[in-house]
């Protein structure tokens, strides 16, 4: 019998897992387990198991957060919102969630294949448990939805890549492109993950047993959302291209409907299982929309049961501003606790928010007023889609409970004009700062409770994005929103007004797509605006081509005086997005020179 002080369980056993799974790991991490002491008691095997979630990345480290596309811009080399407007993708994988290096498995690219081959290792013993059928199916379930899960998050990113089912002992050079199922390249691997996916579905439970204490864990659930996910980014055009055999062998890059049927029906299933469990899964209010973002309760999880999947963690307080938050997202030090290095909103992508009524936002709208109550208010900031102050602070807003109008005195209002405190005395390019994930009170000058409590989290999943990719495939599949698919009692249609109406009454659009003229353009404007600030936004300027477009694309600011007389835009710097090279991320170099059936992406040779 072999013997387990596991290459890996050892050392992610002495690691804390979140407060939720803590059960499951008082093995001690000196033990020497034999493959039954491991994988032949549900017990170990789950503490086996737990290490997976340890591999999960968090979307913000550091300088770092998820702002791939170009949603934010930063002065600072190292940070997302320097490099993403620039295309320099190298950056990306030095640090944060893209990050590839060896020593560093919380990367999604080391980690990543680190986890696949526990994962397959879990696979290859599971004939030793044992156990009941229905934890037999639970542990079988998970470790099918981490494989599937890291696959397809590099997939999406990086293009084809080898599908490991095994572990490899001999044969390492794997290639790219390949065969499966009849399908080859990105559609090839993005089968395997649907295979994966749709059979961890069957196995996991609705949700587990004693939800709090197994808070953290993928549910039938949360393989549903990916199956529907992996069969959206397979069917659309970018993927198709590169569904050939290799990267010469491109495809027509065209939406492919069969696999937006696909993915329109796992949505519409997974929406039905959360309408027939409301005790567990569902949208959350507009009331409580920030929950799920984040908490400044001290036993309380931002998970929410609009969550379907993401990176539970404990860090929280002064430890998650000096070490997370506050270095990427939050001004001021001395009062809030930042460090300098903010990624700030563009106005470009500010202008993506519409306007109450529905209407698109026009820059001829800068600094153009309105009487609401007899009071004056800005229309760029105070008459749009209240999705933008929830999302995004503006100047003069108050970040905290201590205001004070004199921007000479210390309050935790946000001074943003051109020359203000907040915008001078920090690297901060535009009069915005990321609201999502930084609670109201969370400073230096407040309730000091609410400062050594706030806990924020980046879903990777949740239930709102299920709904507007029901809309979206609905719509691409049958060229037709007001469609159902998969047993769902609504239409495409529905779905997106359903998301938009939770934002404190959006108007409903139609099957034109309202204002946008296009159901597709809506629906990729929804995306960016439900789930900014969330990862989406350069997955699917990428999905349907639409970077090459933004080649040169003025990216600008907003300056304006403190008494809002006088408004102008100015050009920060003109986006670098190059076709084909920054449709996918590099491989690391020496990867790629280790065998010719591994090639670099085109343009990062």
């Amino acid at each position: 019998m072999k013997k387990y002080i596991s290459y890996m369980l050892s050392a992610v056993l002495s690691l804390a897992f979140t407060a939720s799974c803590t059960d499951y790991l008082s093995i001690p991490v000196e033990a020497d387990k034999t493959d039954e002491d491991v994988f032949g008691d549900y017990y170990n095997f789950q503490g086996y198991v737990d290490q997976l979630y340890l591999y999960i990345p968090n979307p913000i480290q550091l300088t770092s957060d998820n702002t791939w596309g170009g949603e934010t811009i930063s002065t600072t080399t190292w940070a997302t919102g320097y490099n993403g407007v620039r295309g320099l993708y190298w950056q990306f994988t030095t640090r944060g969630y893209m990050n590839w290096a060896e020593d560093n498995n919380q990367g999604l690219w080391q980690g990543g294949w680190n986890a696949i081959r526990a994962a397959n290792l879990g696979l290859a013993n599971l004939n030793l448990l044992q156990a009941t059928e229905e934890e037999r199916n639970w542990i079988e379930g998970q470790l099918l939805f981490f494989r599937a899960f890291f696959h397809q998050e590099m997939l999406a990113a990086w293009g084809p890549i080898p599908y490991l089912k095994e572990i490899l002992v001999d044969d390492f050079q794997q290639p790219r492109f390949f065969e499966y199922n009849g399908k080859t390249g990105y559609q090839a691997v993005a089968e395997q993950v649907i295979e994966d996916m749709h059979r961890a579905a069957e196995l996991l439970p609705i949700a587990w047993p004693e939800p709090t204490k197994n808070l953290g864990r993928c549910t039938a659930l949360t393989a549903k959302g990916y199956e529907a996910r992996a069969c959206l980014y397979a069917g659309s055009p970018l993927m198709t291209e590169y569904s050939g055999t290799s990267l010469d062998d491109r495809r027509a890059a065209q939406v492919d409907k069969g696999y937006m049927e696909r993915a329109a029906a796992a949505a519409g299933e997974l929406i039905m299982l959360a309408k027939n469990n409301p005790e567990y899964y569902g949208l959350l209010d507009w009331e409580h929309y920030s929950d799920m973002f984040y908490t400044v309760e001290l036993a309380k999880s931002p998970w929410s049961k609009e969550t379907l999947w993401a990176r539970e963690h404990n860090v929280k307080g002064q430890g998650c501003i000096n070490n997370i938050l506050g270095r990427i997202h939050l001004p001021d030090q001395s009062i809030f606790g930042g460090n300098a290095v903010n990624n700030t909103p563009t106005q470009n992508y500010v202008d993506l928010f519409e306007m109450k009524n529905g209407s698109l936002y026009d820059k001829s709208m800068d600094g153009e007023t309105y009487m609401e109550n007899g009071t004056q208010r800005l229309k760029m900031w105070d008459d749009r889609d209240a999705r933008f102050r929830r999302n995004i602070y503006v100047d003069r807003d108050v970040a905290g409970l201590k205001d004070d109008p004199d921007p000479k005195k210390k309050s935790t209002r946000l001074f943003l004009y051109t020359g203000g405190k907040t915008r001078n005395a920090d690297n901060c390019q535009t009069p915005y700062y990321i609201h999502k994930y930084w609670p109201k009170g969370a400073n230096k000058l407040d309730n000091g409770t609410i400062y050594k409590n706030m806990r924020f989290m980046v879903p990777l999943m949740r239930l709102a994005e299920i709904y507007l990719i029901y809309a979206e495939a609905v719509n691409e599949a049958y060229d037709d929103p007001g469609r159902t698919a998969g047993g769902c009692d609504i239409t495409g249609l529905e779905a997106v007004n359903i998301i938009r109406q939770r934002a404190d009454g959006q108007p409903p659009t139609d099957s034109n797509g309202g204002a946008h003229g296009s159901f597709r353009k809506m629906i990729l404007n929804e995306r960016a605006v439900e789930l900014c600030f969330e990862g989406f936004y350069w997955f699917d300027i990428r999905r349907y081509k639409l970077g090459e477009n933004m080649n040169g694309e003025e990216v600008q600011t907003l300056d304006f005086d403190a008494e809002w007389m006088n408004f102008s835009r100015r050009t920060l710097l003109n986006r670098t997005f190059e076709t084909p090279k920054h449709y996918w991320m590099p491989f690391p170099s020496d990867l790629c020179k280790m065998y010719p059936e591994f090639m670099q992406n085109t343009g990062w040779e």
